[in-house]
């Protein structure tokens, strides 16, 4: 392995080893370090929805953008992301009506084919959904979910294929900096030289971040998943986000429906602590939420559950640019909504750190400058915070 690099990028998760395959299908000699193995954080544990409904359009334009990725995957990046169309809902309560539909507008202005449709609508297409709770849903009929580690083990393939290089079991105990620009890393297995360095550290990026003097406003989010398996009456399920009932459910493989809450997640765990056990109270209450919206899954069981973090914002949006030392930037706090976004984003970040600025989406407004300013992103129809 190479002591010397043109950049190197902290964290293989699916945002990390995106950012590093675009650097390297940019001509760059690109390293990606990792203190585990790729795909072992928040990646591993997400939920892997794939859609563009979003209140911020920067995220729904960076959604948008991944999107053909996900659906074109073969040819875009190599390999598989294991992407279904399931169709997807965002439902919410009546109160939200107008919210739904002027963010349909601005979505439907990107491109993104989307409608308002009608609850005895939803109904009809799926009939095993209860209603009778909202009004009007947000539709996406070509959108569903994908495989995360699946996903970023592509990428990674991509980059090496592109002369990109990987250490896992790689812990970076410093970001070396002279004459105020990032010159290296030191790791648990050497020194490294780049004149860029990219932190995508998840979880941890706060920490990584401090290392050269930055302070990111950034702590943890867990959160609880479950797998149930529901009775065959309840039919293929869509891909829902139900902010009537604060949670969402994708089928999955097996026959089994994956279902997590919105509210009640962990906030300012350690990024070391356990991720073995979920909240004590979770399976009951995901399963009776479940019921609620698909009440057949009442003759169902819970299969499994698993727990995931990542790093989380004050305004549960992500951090994209240049901050501290010349030469480093950020790409962090997805506040667990970052796999969708994953492959815009890495183009985004290659565009600016080498053209500089990012010509696909305008990321401007997520950069750290914005909490320094005293100001938290948030959309002109925003439904609320995601987690509660």
């Amino acid at each position: 392995m190479k002591a010397s690099y043109d950049g190197i990028v902290i964290g293989s998760g699916i945002v990390g080893l995106s950012i590093g395959y675009h650097l390297a299908a940019r001509g760059l000699r690109v390293l990606v370090v990792d203190k585990s193995t790729y795909a072992a954080g928040a990646t591993g544990r997400s939920s892997g929805l794939v859609r563009m409904h979003y209140d911020l359009e920067v995220e729904a334009h960076l959604a948008w953008v991944s999107f053909g990725y996900f659906t074109n995957w073969a040819d875009r990046v190599g390999g598989a992301c294991g992407f279904v169309r399931t169709g997807f809902f965002y439902i919410d309560a009546p109160g939200h009506n107008e919210l739904i539909r002027a963010n349909v507008a601005i979505h439907k202005r990107l491109g993104i084919r989307t409608s308002v449709v009608a609850s005895d609508q939803v109904h009809r297409m799926y009939p095993a959904l209860r209603t009778d709770d909202f009004e009007v849903a947000a539709y996406e009929p070509e959108s569903g979910y994908a495989d995360p580690a699946l996903a970023a083990g592509s990428f990674l393939d991509a980059m090496r294929r592109l002369g990109g290089e990987y250490a896992g079991a790689c812990a970076v105990t410093g970001l070396r900096i002279a004459g105020g620009r990032a010159t290296g890393v030191s790791t648990s297995r050497g020194d490294y030289s780049a004149p860029i360095i990219v932190n995508a550290a998840g979880a941890w990026a706060a920490r990584v971040a401090a290392q050269a003097g930055v302070d990111l406003p950034l702590t943890t989010w867990t959160h609880d998943v479950a797998h149930v398996r529901c009775p065959e009456e309840a039919g293929q399920l869509p891909t829902v986000i139900d902010g009537a009932l604060s949670m969402y459910f994708r089928p999955d493989s097996g026959g089994l429906t994956l279902v997590a809450l919105e509210d009640h997640n962990r906030i300012g765990e350690d990024p070391d602590a356990q991720t073995q056990y979920v909240a004590r109270d979770f399976a009951e209450q995901v399963v009776d939420r479940l019921c609620q919206r698909v009440p057949s899954a009442n003759a169902g069981t819970l299969h499994s559950t698993h727990v995931g973090r990542d790093g989380i914002t004050p305004d549960q949006h992500a951090i994209l640019g240049a901050a501290g030392p010349e030469g480093l930037y950020h790409a962090v706090g997805f506040s667990g909504t970052g796999f969708k976004t994953a492959p815009a984003v890495g183009l985004c970040m290659s565009e600016l750190i080498l053209d500089g600025h990012a010509a696909t989406v305008d990321i401007t407004s997520l950069s750290l400058s914005r909490f320094q300013r005293g100001e938290l992103l948030k959309g002109p129809h925003a439904y609320g915070n995601i987690w509660k």
